[in-house]
């Protein structure tokens, strides 16, 4: 875990001086919708997994959305999701993996939020990507090109974003989303003094 910085007014708390809003930024399959499940129920916070919303407003798949409309229609979906979120109180929102794209409605939303990018190399985002069965559907391809070339590129040229757009690291690899969810429980601490 790297701490980036604790910012003063982050708070816009709900109750005990929790965040209003706990932000979970990072690449597909990287445990952003395992562990903000088990985040919100431990701080008996909502959940709100993006990905999943729009899913229930488009009344279908992202795949198949895309297919139909493609990424930038999903864009401006997304766009409109986070500012609206960022209007939330008392969330652990699991953002999708390009939500990060989005700078102007990303600050937006991170004011009153903590922002927690979790962390995976390209090889265990590949491997988790093939053992999940759902990934084809739930994930459609960003480039068309081969997956595990894919993964690195577009990896690489947001991994700056997330950084710059969080103020928490968390590695996930070799952990459980339970030993994610309670250290990050365990981060919202310091917003109580």
């Amino acid at each position: 875990m790297v701490v980036r910085e604790k910012r003063t007014g982050a708070g816009g708390s709900r109750r005990d001086g929790i965040p209003a809003r706990i932000v979970l930024a990072g690449f597909r399959a990287t445990g952003k919708s395992a562990v903000g499940g088990l985040l919100a129920a431990r701080l008996q916070y909502r959940f709100i997994d993006t990905d999943d919303e729009l899913c229930a407003r488009m009344k279908g798949s992202l795949s198949a959305f895309v297919r139909r409309r493609g990424w930038p229609a999903f864009r401006k979906m997304e766009q409109a999701l986070l500012v609206e979120l960022a209007g939330t109180e008392g969330v652990v929102i699991a953002t999708g993996g390009g939500a990060i794209l989005h700078q102007d409605e990303w600050r937006l939303l991170r004011k009153g939020s903590l922002v927690v990018w979790l962390r995976a190399g390209a090889a265990t985002i590949r491997k988790r990507l093939e053992a999940d069965a759902a990934s084809a559907s739930q994930r459609p391809s960003l480039t068309g090109i081969d997956p595990a070339r894919e993964i690195e590129e577009v990896l690489a040229a947001r991994e700056s974003l997330y950084r710059r757009g969080s103020d928490v690291v968390i590695e996930t690899e070799h952990r459980t989303p339970e030993d994610i969810a309670a250290e990050i429980e365990h981060l919202c601490a310091p917003f109580r003094n």
